[in-house]
């Protein structure tokens, strides 16, 4: 093997903070780091690997993050690198509104014909500047593709223009704007749903989001954004029991698959079962049936973007976060600092205060939460696709422009009220 050759192979096996280092150090590197062969070399060294991620409740607040992995090796968290002015909706009319495959999608919602929306990643700080929809809608959400070793190759920005309700208000008819980061202009579609979608919240996985909380009980509605399709497709859920108390049920997404989740809390024992979805997008296959410890109840919050085996879990009593490991059964309470992991204690709380207790007899709960969405950074620190003629800008300069244009708009809206 040549020294060229060892090389290669050495910083294919650093972390990608490291590397993004090393292409400052010559031409030749930064040739070598960014060619497709050392991708995928760096991929196939990483395979085993997690990913850096965190845990947003409602897209927003995070509630726990991982990020001293193998793969990034990051002194933070992912969603520590989304200004908090946006996490936090400090600007008046900017605020972050979805992520998918570790983009990231800030809107602008001040509902003016010409609002801009922005695409990035907050790690490596590029972000792309959306032009304005044809005409008034609102930001829906935000879909990527991804190549075999787990890249992004593009996205599609979402914005809802109006739903029109049918058939007595079973049916349902969305008209959507779609922003393709592979032509770089929008498109308009309408979309047929055989149920009305009562909740935006969605989770998202290779063009495709799943909404759960739909009129009818028992069943997920989903829409491919990259398909020639005009319909969501219904996707029945397993073992469903519409009257039965003492029992939640959650949408999630590891290990590549759609999840879906449920907890039993009975007297004595709280089951909790784990269903995966089938590539078909119709059929499930059961993977887990625990018993879960009694001292508590534990309420299921999503499951580790990478690891099947792995589950996280709320203590309704103490509040504690806890990490189950479904393979061994044992249970890990998480703290600030351990392994690199970051936890929101305050956002904690704020969940649990939220959640009715599951083993009320009063409580009953038909819908499929999808509260708890993972910001989950990709395998490989490639640029954000950008579209022909887009303007790409760092994040100094997208706070910058945030900036002006909140204090451009409070000054038209005090003028406005003058007259």
């Amino acid at each position: 093997m040549s020294i060229e050759a060892m090389l290669t192979d050495i910083l294919a096996r650093l972390p990608l903070r490291t590397i993004a280092r090393f292409k400052t150090v010559c031409k030749t590197w930064k040739t070598t780091i960014e060619s497709p062969y050392f991708r995928r070399l760096f991929v196939s060294a990483h395979r085993n690997s997690s990913s850096s991620w965190s845990l947003l409740l409602c897209g927003t607040k995070e509630i726990i993050g991982f990020h001293g992995c193998e793969t990034w090796d990051l002194p933070k968290s992912p969603a520590y690198f989304i200004p908090p002015s946006l996490k936090h909706s400090s600007f008046g009319y900017f605020s972050y509104a979805a992520s998918s495959s570790g983009l990231v999608l800030i809107n602008d919602s001040s509902y003016s014909d010409e609002s801009y929306c922005y695409v990035g990643n907050p790690v490596l700080k590029q972000w792309i500047r959306i032009p304005p929809a044809p005409s008034s809608s609102i930001v829906l959400g935000l879909v990527t593709r991804v190549d075999e070793d787990g890249v992004v190759s593009s996205f599609k920005v979402i914005r809802l223009a109006s739903v029109q309700s049918m058939n007595n208000d079973l049916a349902c008819i969305w008209r959507v704007f779609i922003y393709s980061s592979e032509i770089g202009i929008w498109s308009f579609k309408e979309i047929y749903c055989p149920h009305q979608i009562r909740n935006m919240y969605y989770i998202t996985l290779n063009g495709t989001a799943y909404f759960g909380w739909v009129s009818v009980y028992g069943v997920l509605v989903a829409h491919d954004f990259y398909s020639e399709s005009n319909e969501f497709r219904v996707v029945k859920l397993p073992d469903y029991q519409s009257d039965k108390k003492g029992l939640r049920r959650f949408l999630t997404m590891s290990g590549g698959f759609i999840m879906y989740v449920t907890a039993f809390y009975q007297t004595e024992d709280d089951v909790l079962k784990i269903w995966r979805l089938n590539d078909d997008d119709e059929s499930w296959k059961l993977l887990w049936v625990i018993k879960l410890p009694s001292i508590s109840v534990y309420v299921p919050m999503a499951m580790h973007p990478f690891d099947i085996g792995t589950v996280y879990l709320c203590s309704h009593h103490d509040r504690h976060l806890v990490s189950c490991n479904l393979r061994t059964l044992n249970y890990t309470i998480l703290k600030d600092g351990y392994q690199d992991c970051f936890i929101d204690q305050s956002v904690c709380d704020s969940f649990v205060n939220g959640v009715s207790d599951p083993r009320s007899s009063s409580y009953l709960w038909n819908g499929v939460s999808v509260k708890f969405l993972p910001l989950v950074l990709p395998r490989w620190m490639g640029s954000v696709p950008c579209p022909p003629q887009a303007e790409m800008i760092d994040t100094v300069s997208l706070l910058s422009y945030m900036t002006s244009t909140d204090r451009t708009m409070k000054r038209k809206n005090r003028n406005d009220n003058d007259f």
